[in-house]
């Protein structure tokens, strides 16, 4: 980057590079660089007492310009250039000024009143000192980041709310100082102020969003607060009402140091022995075992991002555990040893209401991740996730045998002395963290080393087994191995079952191969419907003996074996030896790009979307997921979420592919670009081999941004149209709409009832009708597309299961709009 480029850049973020530069030349005038000096946090710094007793409103300004040590100010100039920094470019230099100083006043004031309101209340975590000093830069940040939102498209809009108040909230629940709640008020009063910038009233309406998007949500969220007790491990002195939940995860005993000479330290002799006996159990298994359970949560956090069902249920499992552990640890036993303790308000105890949030958040988590699991389609095969529940186990029943052996069988490792019976009552506390021991009276704790080894290494060892798994879960797809995956890949080349047979590569699909290893047959298991995606992939040679093949095999699970969007010659030669019935599901649209040219009257619409665009300087890129920049990549997710949003059902699947299938690196791109570079519209092409040689591409991915010329995806179109000729293809397939059954075609039978009813149903948010009728535009061949099934008696669950597979992911909701257009 040039000294243009740097200058111009400052420019675009004046304010925010103002904000950081007077941070560090106020800590450099006031010498407090490594921290301000007690007397300098007594002028510039704001709090309760500040304000109350002293009346000082003028800190809602300058507790924001100093931070309270050399790390802070680091985090903060950096947190200051990037994230305001770039809420500067969407909201403009007067409104970045605006909310800057209206958030900082009005959170702190905020926050003040509710640190007041909760002293009132005798709140735990309102029981900082009230004189507690906060100098703070971040609040600012909060709140002009909320505020952008606003101004930022509905992606980044809802990524920016839902990231930016989990972290805040998160903060606050785990951390709880005044500064805490000061940033998350503000970032609630920019959330305001960006919509009243922005001429609307503050109405926060959730739009829908795709499968990928809330897969990306969800384990963000669970990642943020699997990160939630790093904060109460960090903050030595935090008064948030999850702090226990944290203290759940901190080894926090007395090292081999601080008891050198316990007795000088700790009159109390009872007290005295009990922190000896603690320090001999702070061994290094029971240290790294805090560290296991939340990296496993983060690696079931990883495999969400990449929509691993096996991984959902993982984190579910994780909150899950935490949260009883949490509500046991903290409610059930202080409750048996002293009943008065849950309505105490001192520090270190664990009020009702605490406990009860402590419990509560992970649950909720758990919860809402239970509800969303439909987004997480790709299960693992079952014998990974057999392999890997066998394998947590052992581990735990290995652990347990050589704890309780040990016990049993050397006493005198152990202080008390050791037994079976008391190693069996100790067992479960060797599985949790250890920093809650202090809670309650101690159980076995080792002595010599064969105990220690037990004692400290069992827990360790299955959540170790865990994150294993966890990781595993991530890279394991269900019954397509990476082997077998390849093998299809391979098969994929050597012939191909129609012009979406390299949708078999699809994560969501299951694969069939034959016997002699020739053939593959891609498809979903609905309903005990087998419903294979067109025809056998692999040599033309075989292809019906194959599908046969695979109709016996459903035969032997107690399947009906369907074949989707195949073609009615295809059926023909499939019913020499057994009836096999079909009916008309769509049209495939071909062109054949070795005769096509855009001449004559029935090509002029094209033409003139062709002139248009080039007029508007727009231009194509040809290139895959892999070649995009990072910024192309987040204007091609951002343009899909607006198409997703304006729809009224869910996205579709099945045939139609979206933001996870664009990153296959065979799957070509072309985009449109304005002349700044701007992704306008963007379309993905599958490909389609015979014998090795590429032979056609096929349309997949279509979308634009709803401000771009008339005639857009027409000239997109046309240039891919264009390319395939240059590159000696035979055709180009625009793809076969789906359900959208020619009338001539049409029977009055029940399925294609059904088919008529959904198609209905959908046609206002998918416009399958309009889309046929763009793609004629193109002078397409028109080859008819069948649903192919041998038993009638299964056309009622074929019909469901046809659903299903289109809308996989259908809510309670709109199911009752599709069974009310029935009526």
């Amino acid at each position: 980057m040039g000294a243009a480029e740097v200058t111009r850049a400052i420019r675009r973020r004046a304010v925010s590079v103002g904000f950081a530069a007077l941070l560090l030349v106020l800590a450099v005038a006031t010498r407090s660089l490594l921290g301000p000096s007690p007397a300098l946090r007594e002028t510039v710094g704001t709090g309760l007492d500040r304000v109350v007793v002293g009346h000082d409103l003028l800190s809602f300004l300058t507790a924001v310009l100093f931070a309270p040590d050399p790390a802070a100010l680091v985090v903060a100039i950096v947190a200051i250039v990037v994230v305001m920094g770039s809420a500067e470019l969407l909201l403009g230099h007067r409104r970045t000024l605006l909310v800057a100083v209206a958030s900082s006043v009005l959170g702190i004031a905020i926050g003040i009143g509710l640190q007041a309101a909760g002293i009132l209340v005798r709140g735990v975590w309102t029981q900082a000192p009230l004189d507690t000093i906060v100098l703070d830069p971040l609040i600012p940040v909060a709140g002009t980041a909320m505020a952008a939102s606003a101004f930022a498209g509905p992606l980044w809009r809802r990524r920016i709310r839902v990231l930016g108040a989990t972290g805040l909230i998160v903060v606050l629940l785990y951390s709880g100082s005044p500064s805490d709640a000061d940033r998350l008020a503000a970032g609630a009063v920019g959330l305001v102020l960006g919509e009243l910038l922005a001429r609307r009233l503050p109405r926060f309406r959730w739009r829908r969003s795709s499968h990928h998007e809330v897969r990306s949500l969800l384990s963000a969220v669970v990642g943020v607060t699997a990160a939630g007790p790093v904060v109460a491990i960090l903050s030595r002195s935090g008064y948030g009402p999850l702090r226990p939940l944290g203290l759940l995860f901190r080894d926090s005993l007395p090292g081999a140091g601080f008891l050198a000479d316990p007795c000088d330290r700790i009159p109390d002799r009872v007290v005295c022995s009990q922190h000896i006996l603690l320090a001999h159990a702070n061994g290094p298994g029971v240290a790294v075992m805090p560290v296991l359970v939340l990296a496993a949560l983060l690696a079931a956090a990883w495999g969400m991002w990449h929509g691993r069902r096996a991984s959902a249920v993982l984190a579910i499992a994780l909150d899950a555990v935490i949260a009883g552990l949490t509500a046991f640890f903290f409610g059930v036993l202080p409750a048996l040893r002293d009943p008065a303790s849950l309505l105490s308000t001192a520090v270190g105890t664990a009020p009702t209401l605490q406990t009860a949030l402590a419990a509560l958040v992970p649950a909720a988590v758990a919860v809402v991740v239970a509800i969303n699991i439909r987004h997480f389609d790709v299960a693992p095969r079952r014998r990974t996730a057999l392999l890997i529940g066998a394998a947590a186990l052992v581990a735990l029943l290995a652990g347990a045998t050589a704890y309780v052996a040990t016990a049993a069988l050397l006493p005198g490792e152990f202080r008390p002395r050791g037994s079976a019976a008391r190693a069996l009552a100790d067992l479960p506390e060797r599985y949790v963290p250890i920093g809650f021991l202090h809670e309650r009276h101690l159980g076995l704790v080792p002595i010599g080393q064969p105990a220690h080894l037990v004692h400290d290494w069992i827990g360790a060892l299955l959540w170790a087994v865990v994150l294993v798994g966890a990781l595993v879960l991530r890279f394991d797809l269900a019954d397509t191995s990476v082997a077998d995956g390849r093998r299809l890949r391979a098969l994929l080349r050597t012939g191909a079952g129609g012009s979406i047979s390299y949708m078999a590569t699809w994560t969501s699909n299951r694969t069939w191969f034959s016997p002699d290893g020739r053939h593959a047959v891609a498809h979903r298991e609905v309903g005990g419907i087998a419903l294979a995606l067109g025809e056998p992939v692999g040599p033309a040679e075989g292809r019906e003996e194959a599908a046969r093949g695979f109709a016996v095999d459903c035969d032997d699970r107690g399947l009906t074996p369907v074949f989707y969007a195949a073609s009615p010659a295809f059926v023909r030669r499939l019913s020499d030896q057994r009836r096999w019935a079909s009916v008309t599901v769509g049209e495939d649209t071909v062109v054949d790009v070795r005769t096509f040219a855009m001449t004559g009257k029935r090509w002029q619409d094209v033409r003139t979307s062709i002139n248009r665009a080039h007029r508007n300087g727009v231009s194509t890129f040809w290139t895959t997921w892999e070649g995009c920049s990072a910024a192309q990549r987040a204007q091609i997710t951002s343009i899909s979420e607006d198409w997703v949003a304006d729809r009224g059902l869910p996205e579709l699947g099945f045939t139609l592919g979206g933001l996870d299938e664009l990153q296959d690196p065979d799957v070509a791109l072309m985009l449109a670009l304005d002349e700044q570079g701007r992704v306008l519209a963007a379309t993905s092409w599958l490909p389609t081999w015979r014998d090795g040689e590429l032979v056609g591409w096929t349309l997949d991915f279509m979308r634009r941004s709803a401000d771009t010329m008339n005639g857009l995806m027409e000239f997109v179109i046309a240039t891919v149209l264009q390319l395939a000729q240059e590159r000696g293809l035979e055709w180009v397939s625009l793809s076969a709409s789906p359900l959208s059954i020619p009338e001539e075609q049409a029977d009055d039978g029940a399925l294609e009832r059904l088919l008529g009813v959904l198609a209905r149903v959908l046609e206002p948010a998918y416009g399958f009708s309009s889309l046929a009728a763009f793609k004629n535009k193109f002078q397409p061949a028109l080859a008819p597309i069948v649903l192919a099934y041998p038993d009638s008696l299964a056309l009622p669950a074929t019909g469901v299961a046809l659903t299903r597979a289109y809308l996989p992911h259908l809510t309670p909701r709109a199911a009752l709009r599709l069974v009310s257009a029935f009526r």
